[in-house]
């Protein structure tokens, strides 16, 4: 049996929540990051959960279930960088998992506009041992998450009396 990786799949427009509950209907290891934000209507205000990225889901899976995630209502492709299937490092998942604890805090940046700053480890808080890289923000100290394959990135606002640099190595 081939092990499991985990993929990005994109999905049509407005479908990564279904795409979520088909392929969990299937049987299939499925992340779709998430998060509630407020939307004003003419005549309303309501909370409504949007996924983090958009037209992304992530799916761990060996080559016979992406392809038939493939097969899958709503999924359009498996994405892929210089003609090989992107592949998500199981710590890139679970540094979005960490970064989800706390929601509101997060904005999606596409990268790599922030400029490279200094590896370090957010120790303390509901995003204790999330790493990344720090960017200084009129005055306010942004750690940064990148999600490589899909070509984004997280801000996560923090303390930056918990921030700790991280050695060469880690």
């Amino acid at each position: 049996m081939q092990d499991r990786v985990w993929r990005v799949f994109y999905t049509a427009a407005r479908t990564e929540k279904k795409c979520e509950e088909r392929l969990a209907a299937r049987g299939i290891e499925v992340f779709l990051p998430k998060y509630e934000t407020v939307r004003q209507w003419a005549d309303r205000k309501k909370t409504v959960v949007e996924p983090l990225f958009r037209n992304y889901v992530f799916a761990r899976v060996d080559e016979a279930e992406r392809l038939a995630v493939l097969q899958t209502s709503g999924i359009v492709r498996c994405v892929s960088f210089g003609g090989a299937l992107a592949v998500v490092p199981e710590e890139e998942i679970e540094q979005l998992r960490i970064a989800l604890r706390d929601p509101g805090r997060l904005d999606v940046i596409d990268y790599p506009r922030p400029e490279i700053g200094e590896r370090v480890v957010i120790a303390g808080g509901p995003f204790e041992g999330l790493r990344g890289e720090v960017v200084r923000h009129q005055g306010q100290t942004h750690v940064i998450i990148r999600i490589t394959p899909i070509q984004q990135a997280l801000r996560v606002s923090v303390q930056a009396d918990r921030v700790q640099r991280l050695s060469a190595t880690g």
